[in-house]
């Protein structure tokens, strides 16, 4: 989730006439530049002068107040956090079409329980609301931060280049949901914008910051620092840190075809670890005063090299390894209301593999809290609705409830994490304000998740992932 206002993002997907999209219940209150999937309106005019470069900069800022509660069922622990963080960036206007920028962020635990102690009874660990802080340091309450952005760009008619590091928005490299600070990349992005309604992007990426981490890894050691799961054979998975990769390389297309239909294709080549193909055509058509829209999205995986590691044991991605996952909408707009009925499958022939660390995956079903990374054998079905309040602008209430049958918890070869089956509603309220509170946003989330798979009377596929109530509470300020 981002955590400051940013200027014109490489690799965020755009369209000339955008198709008008269903709801995606209690997505996080981005900036408002990566909210609305358009760049903020930066200062493009060119300066005369260094002097003049960095007089007519651009300085961005943002406080983000962040709780966040889960109550489990019975014995079974309970949890609750509240961060706060601030962060600012600047970026200077361009000179002979060169702009440099920079930012950081800071966060503090301002109160919580216990978050890295396992449970004693259960051996369960927290799996929410610890991602507020430091994933790799629970226990640490004091003043954190980390550097963010540090790139140069160069802006050529109407293409981008940028080095160093930055914000992208990619179907499967973006910046995730529901945090105090986003993931950020490093390495160099290209965005070419020569043809007409037509988009290229090209990059290769050598490091990451990690939501929820206050260090920048390389693309090999930054996978493994969320929970690794189990591999094939049900043993703990040992790839975290001993992965061997040169970076990430991402290609993607996007063509508008006509006044509401979007063509788009992206390849992830991550070295030595695996192959990731994404497509989607989107479409709509206006039906008497409202419009019905359509989706459809391709995805195919298979391991590169020895998936990271030679020794089977230490690999991210089995040897031979291959993923199939279709996923489809249909909604509806009319007036202040968005309907959509989202469908996906996921083959049996492996599991759908991407590091979570990188970024969270664009199924339609997906719904904020969990997701469908890591399973093979998913059948997915979730229906969502929105309403933007007429007499309150920008007052917005979403709710969406989904069915998710997952392959049997012991069934290692296909379930990553132990997850067993469940249904899952979301509800959401959101409102940025107005006159003299401007850029103060805020936002109530709630989800139920209930079991419904066989879960063996064993507490660790129940805890923090079914029969529980979660509750995210928001305050963001932007100047």
């Amino acid at each position: 989730m981002a955590a400051l206002l940013l200027v014109p993002i490489a690799g965020q997907a755009q369209q000339a006439e955008p198709v008008p999209a269903p709801p995606t219940t209690g997505q996080p209150l981005l900036s408002p530049a990566l909210a609305s999937g358009q760049p903020a309106k930066a200062d493009t005019l060119p300066a005369r002068t260094l002097a003049e470069a960095f007089g007519r900069g651009q300085w961005h800022g943002r406080v983000r107040n962040y709780f966040m509660a889960t109550r489990n069922q019975d014995t079974l622990p309970d949890y609750y956090a509240n961060g706060l963080g601030a962060g600012a960036r600047f970026e200077t206007a361009p000179l002979h079409g060169f702009s440099v920028g920079a930012g950081g962020f800071f966060w503090v635990n301002l109160a919580s329980n216990d978050l890295a102690t396992p449970d004693a009874a259960t051996g369960t660990v927290n799996r929410y609301e610890v991602g507020l802080f430091d994933v790799n340091n629970p226990a640490r309450r004091r003043l954190t931060g980390r550097p963010e952005e540090l790139f140069v760009r160069y802006r050529w008619r109407k293409s981008v280049a940028t080095f160093g590091r930055q914000l992208l928005v990619t179907p499967l490299v973006n910046p995730q949901d529901g945090r105090l600070s986003p993931n950020y990349e490093q390495g160099l992005w290209l965005e070419v914008n020569e043809l007409a309604r037509t988009r290229i992007t090209a990059g290769w990426l050598t490091h990451m910051a990690v939501r929820s981490t206050s260090e920048w890894a390389s693309v090999a050691r930054s996978i493994g620092l969320y929970p690794t799961g189990v591999d094939e054979t049900g043993k703990r998975a040992l790839y975290a840190g001993n992965l061997s990769s040169r970076g990430l390389g991402v290609l993607g297309v996007s063509r508008q075809l006509g006044e509401r239909t979007r063509v788009q294709a992206w390849n992830y080549y991550a070295d030595n670890l695996f192959n990731s193909l994404f497509t989607e055509l989107t479409t709509g058509r206006a039906v008497g005063a409202g419009q019905l829209t359509l989706g459809a999205q391709y995805h195919y995986q298979r391991t590169v090299g020895h998936g990271g590691n030679a020794d089977p044991r230490l690999a991210y991605s089995a040897p031979g390894r291959q993923a199939h996952a279709l996923s489809a909408r249909l909604g509806a707009q009319r007036g202040p209301w968005s309907l959509s009925a989202n469908y996906t499958r996921i083959a049996r022939t492996g599991r759908f593999l991407f590091p979570r660390e990188w970024g969270r995956e664009p199924f339609y079903t997906f719904l904020p809290r969990e997701r469908q990374e890591g399973y093979g054998g998913l059948d997915a079905a979730m229906l969502l609705a929105s309403y933007a309040v007429p007499a309150a602008p920008g007052l917005k209430a979403e709710v969406g409830y989904g069915q998710y049958y997952l392959p049997d918890v012991k069934d290692f070869r296909l379930n990553k994490y132990g997850m067993p089956s469940y249904s899952q509603l979301n509800s959401s309220l959101s409102y940025p304000f107005r006159g003299w509170a401007k850029g103060l946003r805020g936002q109530v989330l709630y989800l139920y998740k209930a079991s419904l798979g066989d879960t063996y009377g064993e507490a660790r596929f129940v805890a923090n992932k079914v029969d529980m109530h979660h509750l995210n509470l928001i305050v963001n300020y932007d100047f």
